[in-house]
């Protein structure tokens, strides 16, 4: 009985601390006072973009007129009062700047650039002013491969607030390159093109095609050891192109057409993560010649190589397997085939392209090019989930979810070195 007495003792004990905990809880949770001016550490402001990093690229091909970059100033903690904040560039940074890079570039001079205001307020009780927008103009005057700097300062804050060290500025690596410089991810994405649908009044420039030839300028982030395929486009189990294959290197590329398979495993052929290659494959029907292409160079063909049939890539039904980029397999949610990486550049013909003319022609093709029957460059960038088809044929492609377009892209032009 003396011990029941006790272990009841305990429970009761419990119980009433519980009760004075969810007591004092709810006290707190009634209590609206704003406790940061009771902080351990002094406020400060800063700007939002430099919050992580104080380096940001801002990298455009050299046909772009205009671009814009936004910024924000923001507090630790609100302040009881309206705090007043004023940015500037400051050239006087681009040594330190240089000095980290371990270059010599020049600052942007200020008639490319205009802020749509440096004085901003970040009003009492808020911890974020409005947006500033950097506004960028003519652009293409600008040297082609040329980089310059545009360090972006706080210059001041009112009521003595303080300017956080690491982020009151962010220094802008501005370069017009000759490269490509947007791509689309397709890591849980993909698209389709709903004009390749049986019975579509723009598929038939797909159909029937004896000879055919895939391009895309590709970059893989991780060649995934949980899955075996990684595709790039093309409908399954009938013409596909891709990386991977069940007992096959998942690194390296393979073409099956009608389910025939080719080249043979060969780890010296294996694709490197990270990096960015342009990928071809050419398949003549008549002659049954296969060929694959990687930066423009030879990299597998094969002789007497498929059925003869010719490829119908606009005859497939809603529900059976589609042409698609970045997916093959399974249900439309399913990602276990898809390309974790970025694309730019699809192409698809309906004639052989040589060697020479893969090499020549990696990184751009006018849309006129005769043979040329689907052409996605994926430059809208973001906000778009629709990529253009250029030949005007208008077979568009659609994301399947919401696009990603990482920035900082520039897709190094190997047949230029």
């Amino acid at each position: 009985m003396k011990i029941e007495k006790n272990h009841q003792g305990f429970l009761s004990l419990t119980t009433l601390i519980g009760w004075s905990m969810a007591l004092l809880l709810s006290v707190l949770a009634c209590d609206n006072k704003d406790y940061s001016k009771d902080s351990p550490f002094d406020n400060s402001v800063y700007i939002d973009a430099a919050k992580v990093k104080d380096i940001a690229h801002f990298t455009f091909n050299n046909v772009k007129q205009t671009g814009e970059q936004q910024i924000s100033a923001v507090l630790a903690y609100p302040a009881e009062q309206d705090i007043s904040v004023k940015f500037q560039v400051d050239a006087s940074l681009a040594s330190h700047y240089n000095a980290r890079l371990g270059n010599n570039y020049a600052v942007l001079d200020s008639k490319f650039y205009k802020f749509s205001a440096q004085d901003v307020i970040i009003h009492a009780g808020k911890v974020t002013s409005e947006i500033v927008t950097i506004n960028f103009s003519n652009l293409t005057e600008l040297e082609i491969d040329a980089t310059y700097l545009l360090p972006v300062s706080i210059k001041q804050a009112s009521g003595g607030m303080d300017m956080l060290d690491g982020s009151k500025t962010i220094c802008y690596i501005v370069r017009r390159s000759s490269a490509i410089t947007t791509a689309v991810s397709l890591a849980d994405n993909y698209f389709e093109v709903p004009g390749f649908e049986a019975g579509s009044p723009t598929a038939d420039v797909v159909n029937g095609l004896k000879q055919l030839t895939f391009e895309a300028v590709i970059r893989v982030n991780k060649f995934d050891p949980l899955t075996d395929i990684s595709t790039i486009m093309g409908i399954e189990q009938y013409c596909l192109f891709r990386f991977g294959d069940s007992g096959f290197p998942r690194q390296q590329l393979q073409f099956a057409a009608n389910e025939v398979k080719f080249p043979k495993a060969d780890d010296a052929k294996y694709l490197q993560p990270g990096e960015w290659y342009h990928v071809a494959v050419t398949y003549d029907t008549e002659t049954k010649i296969a060929v694959i292409y990687v930066d423009g160079k030879e990299q597998s063909r094969i002789e007497n190589y498929g059925t003869g049939e010719a490829i119908n890539l606009g005859k497939q039904k809603k529900g059976d397997f589609m042409f698609k980029i970045g997916h093959s397999y399974g249900e439309r949610d399913d990602m276990t085939r898809q390309l974790n990486g970025e694309i730019c550049e699809v192409r698809i013909w309906n004639v052989i392209r040589s060697q020479e003319e893969v090499y020549k022609n990696m990184y751009d093709i006018v849309p006129t090019t005769p043979g040329l029957k689907a052409y996605w460059k994926f430059n809208e960038g973001k906000g778009n989930n629709t990529a253009k088809d250029f030949t005007g044929n208008g077979n568009d492609a659609i994301a399947y979810t919401d696009a990603v377009w990482p920035a900082g892209i520039e897709v190094p032009q190997k047949n230029k070195e």
